[in-house]
């Protein structure tokens, strides 16, 4: 994974050196020119959500195995806003902006990894799921394990992280300043408390915290 998460960190580091203070409008069109550039296939598409505050916005993203083995776009990244015009981004906002998108593709490219290993066989629908199933499932409990490694090593060495990983519901309500450290590990932990599959978790995020290169983590 880490020539994914170098390629990416690549993107959005260009970015924000490019874009110190820009639109919200300019910013969403530079990151997909960065994404190009880079040959790195995906889209990115924004939406607007009349239930958020006009200064909130989160991210989501989606693969489609079918879409891959056609060789289409694959990954598809939605940007959920409520602005109001052109509203301006500031460095703080850029890098918040980033830290989204860095995440959600880097997320998205295990699953395609994933997909590619067993010649793109469709994994698992949750629409009509409970939440707490789709968590289980054995594709997104890898990816997230990835994340939560990733959310990780932006607070902590490697070293630290491993060590706490034995208590996972403190590490899991940890916070730097008023933000979760790990907000993927938070919401594991509501669901499955002390769950086996919380064991499977611990072991998944062990193993990334030891191969991951905390250089290629966008921050």
């Amino acid at each position: 994974m880490n020539s994914i998460i170098e390629r990416v960190n690549n993107v959005c580091q260009n970015v924000r050196k490019s874009h110190p203070s820009t639109s919200f409008r300019k910013l969403v069109f530079a990151t997909k020119k960065e994404f190009k550039n880079n040959d790195i296939d995906l889209a990115i598409k924004t939406k607007k959500d009349k239930t958020l505050d006009h200064d909130h916005f989160y991210v989501m993203a989606y693969y489609d195995p079918e879409d891959d083995f056609n060789n289409e776009t694959a990954i598809e990244v939605v940007v959920h806003h409520n602005f109001l015009g052109d509203n301006k981004f500031q460095h703080n906002q850029i890098t918040d902006f980033l830290i989204q998108i860095f995440d959600a593709v880097v997320h998205e490219m295990r699953h395609q990894t994933q997909s590619s290993q067993r010649y793109f066989e469709s994994y698992s629908e949750h629409a009509h799921e409970p939440f707490s199933k789709y968590l289980a499932d054995p594709d997104e409990l890898d990816a997230y394990a990835l994340s939560i490694a990733i959310e990780l090593l932006r607070a902590m060495p490697a070293s630290r992280a491993k060590r706490n990983m034995v208590k996972m519901t403190i590490l899991g309500k940890m916070k730097r300043g008023d933000m979760l450290v790990s907000p993927n590990l938070n919401c594991y932990i509501a669901y499955f408390k002390d769950n086996a599959l919380l064991k499977k978790l611990a072991k998944k995020v062990y193993k990334h915290l030891e191969t991951l290169d905390s250089r290629h983590i966008f921050v």
